[in-house]
Formats: structure tokens, C-alpha cells, sequence
């Protein structure tokens, strides 16, 4: 089952830490990594060394462009994040919160966490791809952690969740519909984002990039199926075309 848990490392710009990962994830039963834009060679030495012997994880690493690509096929995506904003702190989980979660919804299909670039993290417009953000408790003092300890605190957690259900969960859905795919998520999330604009939904609004966020974050927590996701596409669908025929 842990199979289908995808680890996705966004611009990474440190070789010993992209190592330290795969050595992390191969410790605790993980071995799909997938690499968006890194800022450094894959098999550079340091990597290689660092990985010691899980060089099995790092040679199978993926690496694509952009963070969708990333996400593909999955059910369910995560954002690991350490910025303290008022939205990230009312939505975020807990890794351990988190960890349960995906274990849930793994039956249905693969789960991706993802963390972001060393220094700065995961941007606002970036947690637009993400169903939910994760935090871990740190000490307000010094809250952002090394990467590699990111990702080995939520695999950790990850692997308890699971040793926990016996790998017996039901499906999360339970209603016999496959979920729907991030790809098909995203295409809802532009429509629906895309209608909402057109009948004024954001004008005014102090933040209406927040607002996005917080009915990515309500859409996010659905588990919607694929019929469901198709009939609120067809909604916002309707809702465009209403827009630019009621005044003919």
C-alpha cells in the first residue's frame, strides 16, 4: 500500500539533501520520488553518497517541469508548509492528521505530499494544486526544518497511520465510484474559479486569493467521485455560458 504514497521535492537546490531523503524514505518503507525543476544534478555525488543505500530510490527519481505533472493521477495531494499566515494556520493539518488521512484514501488511489524549495517554501499560488496543507509543530522560534527532516517526520507518520489500520482500510468514497483525479480537480477548480470571476463572485474582496484558497480547501476535503466532479464542471460550464448570452 505504501506504493502508492508519492514524495514530490519541489526545486530542490541541495544534492546531500535530496539524498537524505531517499535514504529516509527507503528507511520507512517509501520509494516513489518525483523532482520538479531541481536546482541541482540528480546523481551528483553528494546525493549519491547521502543516499547511501537507497540509490535505488534515487536512480528511479522522476523529474518533471512543474508541479501538475507531479500530481498526476493522484487522489488526494498534500502541501508541507512552515509559513505561519492566518489562511495556512486555519487549514492546515497536522502530519499525523494528514498521515491518517492519505492512508484512508489509499485504497482509492495514490496520495502525494509535497514540499517546496529549501528557502522559501511553497509560494500562495502554488498551494492552488493542493487539497491540504500540512504543517509539523515546531518551535515558534525556529519553525522551518531541514528538508530532509520534513520529509522523514511525515513518512514516519505516514507509516504509523498504516501499521495502524492492519492495511485493512475501507475506501474512503465507499459509494463503488472511483474518486476524481487531480487532473480532472484542476479542470473543475479553473472552471469553476473561471465562472465565479464572470458574476463578480471576487470583486471586492480584500483577498480574493485567499478566498480562493479557502473553496480550494472546502473542495479539497470532498472526496468527490468523478460524477461529481463532472456535474459541478457542467455548473460552472452553464454558469459561463449564461454570462455571455444573457445580454443577447
Amino acid at each position: 500500500m505504501l506504493e502508492r504514497v508519492r514524495i514530490v521535492l519541489v526545486e530542490p537546490t541541495g544534492p546531500a539533501n535530496v539524498g537524505a531523503v531517499c535514504r529516509g524514505m527507503a528507511n520507512l518503507g517509501f520509494s516513489e520520488l518525483v523532482l520538479v525543476a531541481p536546482r541541482c544534478e540528480l546523481m551528483h555525488p553528494e546525493a549519491v553518497g547521502f543516499a547511501a543505500n537507497a540509490g535505488h530510490v534515487l536512480r528511479s527519481a522522476r523529474v518533471v517541469d512543474s508541479i501538475p505533472p507531479a500530481l498526476s493521477g493522484c487522489v488526494k495531494t498534500f502541501a508541507a508548509t512552515s509559513k505561519a499566515g492566518l489562511y495556512r494556520r486555519q487549514a492546515a493539518l497536522s502530519a499525523e492528521r494528514a498521515a491518517r488521512r492519505a492512508i484512508e484514501l489509499l485504497p482509492e488511489g495514490p496520495c502525494t505530499f509535497v514540499f517546496g524549495p529549501e528557502r522559501t517554501g511553497l509560494t500562495t499560488p502554488e498551494l492552488m494544486h493542493f487539497d491540504y496543507v500540512v504543517t509539523i509543530p515546531t518551535d515558534e522560534a525556529y519553525p522551518a526544518l531541514n528538508l530532509a527532516s520534513a520529509v522523514v517526520i511525515v513518512c514516519y507518520e505516514l507509516r504509523r497511520a498504516w501499521l495502524a489500520s492492519g492495511e485493512a482500510a475501507p475506501p474512503a468514497a465507499a459509494r463503488g465510484e472511483p474518486l476524481a483525479s487531480d487532473e480532472r480537480k484542476q479542470i473543475l477548480f479553473e472552471r469553476l474559479f473561471d465562472a465565479l470571476e464572470r458574476v463578480g463572485f471576487f470583486r471586492g474582496q480584500q483577498s480574493p486569493e485567499h478566498l480562493r484558497l479557502a473553496l480550494r480547501r472546502v473542495l479539497g476535503r470532498a472526496d468527490l467521485t468523478v460524477n461529481e466532479a463532472d456535474i459541478l464542471i457542467g455548473m460552472a460550464q452553464q454558469i459561463r455560458w449564461y454570462t455571455e448570452h444573457r445580454s443577447r
